[in-house]
């Protein structure tokens, strides 16, 4: 199953609760109302970080696998730290931000059929309205919740990303090599399973199969 997180898709409209926080919060009480166990979690670029703000809330409650694509686990760029979104410094990230806006996502040539299906479902994201949520979430830095976590995780990222370099996936490995996971689809840009969707699933199926024996 999927769902839109708040402000996204179909989802409620609302500013309330412009904080990834929040966001992670959703997560958990949708997963509590529906009474899930052993979830795969999987969240591309803020979704990610939702899954993330979620294991700082809950930890691994109910959680059995997760997978983020083509997320930093710190978005801002300093010296410890040099995979950040589209070089934000603490100077600049408050109006760089905007950036992702005209910032061009996909770097492969998208089939046709999955074209068509997204127009059909497509709902415009409120940037402007979502300011302070992109601000927050940009304003995060996810890396001890990763290297506390138990729960297996896999971060795929897209080797042309425009919006950071694929190394962020190695180097979250690092901070847990016990749990955490790192490949990286070659060609791709921010949203790997749309550019090459068969590669994606294969890498997603074996993940949650091999990790689940």
């Amino acid at each position: 199953m999927t769902y839109d997180r708040r402000n996204h898709g179909a989802s409620q409209t609302s500013q309330q609760g412009l904080r990834i926080a929040r966001h992670g919060q959703d997560l958990y009480e949708l997963i509590t109302h529906l009474q899930l166990t052993n979830v795969n979690l999987v969240g591309h670029s803020m979704g990610a970080a939702t899954i993330w703000a979620y294991l700082s809330l809950w930890y691994d409650q109910n959680v059995s696998h997760i997978i983020t694509i083509d997320e930093s686990p710190k978005t801002i760029s300093e010296n410890d730290w040099q995979y950040g979104l589209l070089g934000l410094t603490w100077e600049n990230y408050a109006n760089g931000v905007r950036e992702i806006e005209t910032t061009r996502m996909t770097r492969h040539k998208i089939k046709s059929d999955i074209k068509i299906a997204i127009g059909k479902e497509y709902r415009p994201f409120d940037f402007e309205l979502n300011l302070p949520l992109l601000r927050d979430h940009t304003a995060q830095d996810w890396r001890d919740v990763i290297k506390m976590t138990h729960t297996p995780q896999l971060f795929i990222a897209g080797s042309d990303s425009p919006l950071w370099s694929a190394d962020h996936a190695k180097a979250a490995q690092k901070l847990n090599t016990k749990y955490i996971e790192a490949i990286t689809i070659d060609g791709a840009g921010h949203m790997p399973y749309i550019e090459f969707p068969d590669l994606f699933n294969q890498y997603m199926l074996d993940f949650f199969k091999t990790k689940s024996q």
